[in-house]
């Protein structure tokens, strides 16, 4: 592998690898929030929340068995923009809502269904009654202005199945906490390669230092044994018995060292 390919791999893997750490760490803070929130199965990021689909209520239409293009099943994952109270005043008939339900083992029960009734002044509601297109005539619900979570946006089939794994312990290490672990690891050894090859590279200037000064030693030489074999005898030395000189002085003078 050339040097220059080496290089763009290690930069693809570390954005590969600081991508997983951001998703990593948003899921986790989204989990984490939610959860502190009463939430389950539960993520919200930038004013979307994620959820998994646990029932088949909105699978299709009860009476005719027609599915619609918003219809959604058990282990899908639906998309819901989070409303605000004021958001939520302005809803319409045929518009699908999450809302709370209830709450089981100290969290809030979500569910999402269509809006088949506005209460209130039109534009301007004061509760929803809703309805389970899969649902039998007549099992509705009516929502509380508070009740309300977010408006569907759409969905993802069969992901949901992964959002209930992750709300588990077993998955939640397996998506957030075991890729972080790796990341983490992964920056430390990638560090301690770092320092080594400084090291070396410190080491390896060190030996070119060193070598540059035995030469310039060598010309310093070289020109002293000139300048003294013309003074002594008027007769210059020829190189060979001048880089004799040289390497004869230059090996006393190590020795001595």
């Amino acid at each position: 592998m050339s040097r220059r390919t080496k290089k763009v791999f290690n930069i693809v893997i570390d954005v590969l690898v600081a991508i997983i750490l951001v998703l990593a760490v948003i899921l986790a803070v989204s989990a984490i929030t939610s959860r502190a929130r009463g939430y389950d199965n539960y993520t919200e990021i930038f004013g979307r929340a994620y959820l998994a689909v646990e029932s088949n209520s909105m699978s299709k239409q009860y009476s005719t068995g027609e599915v619609k293009e918003d219809n959604f099943s058990k282990g899908d994952l639906i998309v819901i923009r989070v409303l605000d109270s004021e958001e939520a005043r302005t809803l319409k008939v045929g518009d699908i809502i999450t809302f709370q339900q209830g709450i089981s083992d100290g969290k809030y029960v979500l569910n999402t269904h269509r809006i088949i009734e506005v209460k209130g002044e039109e534009g301007y509601a004061t509760s929803y009654v809703t309805h389970g297109d899969n649902n039998p005539d007549g099992a509705n619900e009516t929502v509380l202005l508070s009740s309300v979570v977010g408006v569907y946006q759409g969905k993802s089939g069969g992901i949901g199945n992964v959002m209930l794994f992750m709300g588990t312990s077993a998955g939640f290490f397996t998506c957030i906490v075991l890729p972080t672990l790796l990341v983490v690891v992964y920056c430390i050894a990638n560090l301690v390669l770092v320092i080594r090859s400084e090291k070396k590279e410190q080491l390896a200037a060190a030996d070119r230092q060193k070598e540059d000064e035995r030469a310039k030693l060598r010309e310093e030489l070289l020109a002293e044994i000139k300048a003294q074999s013309q003074i002594t005898d008027g007769q210059p030395q020829t190189d060979v018995d001048v880089g004799q000189s040289v390497k004869d002085e230059s090996q006393d003078k190590t020795e001595k060292k």
